[in-house]
């Protein structure tokens, strides 16, 4: 991925784009061992998307920016705002851990313990890293697929920073924000806010029926004092405010249901102390999550009232040691999870874990030209089963500017409060536990192949016709392929980037089809740099056929078979002022990421931001 060029002599583009393929590995990131390091010293498979990059390509969401990811699938249930199912290398949302500053912003209260990334705001975002491949040896559960940790703004430099933004354009969409930062000497604050409004589209087909509108306000803060050189605290705040229509499909009015609707509101926070005594660095880390959501419905059955609610308490301590040939790693943690759903006035259901880890981390370089990387956990539940989890992995330049990388891992996905809740009746669950190993190969980043084969056990499955949860006895399989091409330079000016990703297989052992997995995505970008300050970006998304089991009795149905094509022209004045303008479905394409539900037909957007 690229990091910020923009700020060069147009002469010298041609040089930077070959050499920005190679500075992916310089790009800090956290997710892959809780503690700061260059993507380099990883054998994990990383990428990250810049604020840079967001800008340049008109993502308006972190489901716009994830969706054009390598290995990352979305649908989602309409427009903006709507209910969004994701997959990395075909495996569900339940299975990929979100943080945002390192919180966990997975809510136990959903079906499968995912994150709500679409109530999540763009607009404060400096980088999200996405790590492909298992990494419960580190995160512990719910990280089978792999880790998205977003990153937010904070202050560069001293004195009173920020900026202002606003945007709009099609259905009525508009939003604004503003971020302010002090820095001075020892003292560091941070205070981001956010307000979003759209009346959408239609969420079910056909398209010309009730818009399902949207709302969100979302406030980010924090507070860092550095006691000394070697002592530091901070504490940390993520609020979120949602309220939305949505078209129940039960509703005897279809598309047209005007009563549906939902509000949610998520409070996350945290508080670190760290400190360095002789050569260890050790971090103290206490957060604590509360996730509420209401849906109001009215359907064959009558008026509902769904409430869910949810209270997740963390604790861990991080010590990690630096030596000449690498670093270790040592983590423990304790979480209490707890949450409920009740519908109407009939008895709520709860359920409620506990759960202790203990990790290690180790990765050396033995010789100068090899990278190995080995973790250890073992995780204790209060309800389940302790489960052990390891990675063991390893990277090798074969050549100065090639390397080829393999990990062998297993994780584990714990249930979620709601599964634990409506668990089918005879049955106890369990975690469910996956085996898998990638291998890649790699020139200067420039290009990147990557075969991956994960077998899950015990997943965790709803019965459509008993109405609860289970461990599916069968065993399911998902393996595929990644291919990346970073950065190319075809001509002067232009540049040409492209990833596909490809699910060879994605069954159970009963031959049962996996639903809602696209079996082929191809993502190309087109990029004009007409000076230093303007560029243009030609995006185009293909999303090959998919099942989907729904509606009721379950039977699968066919969607995907689509392009869509995005047009995006963003120029910067005197380095305070940004604009751009972004249109989305050049040729206004009719497809469904879901079956028998809309997606935004072409759409204009622009926005301005003010930096001072």
């Amino acid at each position: 991925m690229k990091k910020n060029v923009l700020l060069l002599s147009l002469v010298t583009i041609q040089t930077l784009i070959f050499a920005d393929v190679e500075s992916l590995g310089e790009i800090e990131v956290v997710s892959t061992n809780k503690t700061k390091q260059k993507a380099s010293q990883s054998t994990s498979n990383i990428d990250v998307i810049t604020s840079e990059e967001i800008r340049q390509n008109g993502y308006t969401s972190i489901v716009d920016a994830l969706s054009n990811t390598l290995g990352i699938n979305i649908s989602q249930n309409g427009g903006i705002g709507q209910k969004s199912s994701f997959f990395l290398r075909g495996m569900d949302s339940g299975k990929i851990l979100v943080l945002v500053d390192g919180m966990r912003l997975n809510d136990p209260s959903t079906t499968n313990s995912t994150s709500m990334i679409e109530f999540l705001p763009i607009s404060n975002v400096e980088q999200i890293e996405v790590i492909r491949g298992g990494s419960s040896s580190v995160w512990g559960a719910n990280a089978s697929a792999g880790v998205i940790n977003i990153i937010t703004k904070e202050a560069l430099k001293g004195g009173v920073t920020g900026s202002v933004g606003i945007n709009g354009g099609s259905h009525q969409t508009k939003g604004s924000d503003v971020s302010l930062f002090y820095k001075n000497g020892k003292l560091n604050t941070r205070l981001l806010g956010s307000i979003f409004d759209t009346n959408g589209i239609s969420a079910l087909a056909p398209q010309k029926s009730e818009k399902d509108g949207y709302n969100s306000k979302n406030l980010t803060a924090g507070i860092g004092y550095d006691f000394t050189d070697t002592t530091k605290a901070s504490i940390a705040l993520i609020k979120t405010k949602t309220k939305g229509d949505y078209d129940d499909e039960y509703n005897s009015n279809g598309a047209n249901d005007d009563y549906s609707n939902f509000v949610t509101d998520s409070t996350n926070i945290s508080g670190t102390i760290s400190t360095k005594v002789g050569l260890v660095d050790s971090v103290f880390n206490v957060t604590r999550g509360n996730y509420k959501r209401e849906y109001f419905a009215t359907s064959l059955w009558g008026d509902g009232d769904n409430r869910y609610e949810a209270t997740t308490n963390e604790y861990s301590l991080i010590n990690s040691y630096a030596h000449k040939f690498g670093k270790s790693v040592l983590g423990f943690e304790y979480k209490e999870i707890d949450g409920f759903n009740q519908y109407n006035t009939y008895a709520p259901t709860d359920g409620s874990f506990i759960n202790r880890g203990i990790f290690l981390s180790n990765s050396i370089n033995p010789i100068d030209k090899l990278l190995i990387e080995a973790n250890l956990r073992y995780d204790d539940f209060d309800k389940f089963d302790g489960k052990v989890t390891y990675k063991l992995g390893a990277k090798y330049n074969i050549l100065d500017n090639a390397s080829f990388r393999a990990n062998y891992y297993t994780s584990l996905n714990a249930p979620s409060v709601y599964q634990l809740a409506k668990t089918l009746s005879g049955n106890i669950l369990k975690p469910s536990f996956v085996n898998g190993y990638d291998m890649s190969l790699s020139y200067k980043d420039f290009v990147t192949l990557t075969y991956f084969d994960n077998k899950i056990k015990d997943d965790i499955v709803y019965d459509y016709t008993n109405w609860g949860y289970y461990n599916n006895s069968a065993d399911e399989n998902i393996k595929g392929l990644e291919l990346a091409f970073s950065t190319m330079n075809i001509y002067d000016n232009f540049r040409v980037r492209a990833n596909y990703t490809h699910l060879i297989d994605m069954k159970d052992t009963s031959g049962t089809p996996l639903y809602n997995r696209t079996k082929d995505e191809i993502n190309g970008w087109l990029e004009y740099f007409y000076d230093e300050n303007t560029i243009a970006s030609l995006n185009a998304q293909y999303i090959g056929e998919r099942y989907s089991p729904f509606s009721y009795p379950a039977s699968p149905m066919t969607s995907g078979n689509y392009t869509v094509w995005n047009l995006n022209l963003t120029k910067k004045y005197n380095d305070d002022i940004d604009v751009g303008l972004h249109l989305k479905n050049l040729f206004d394409k009719e497809y469904q990421s879901i079956y028998n539900y809309n997606s935004e037909g072409r759409s204009i957007y622009a926005d301005v931001r003010y930096k001072f």
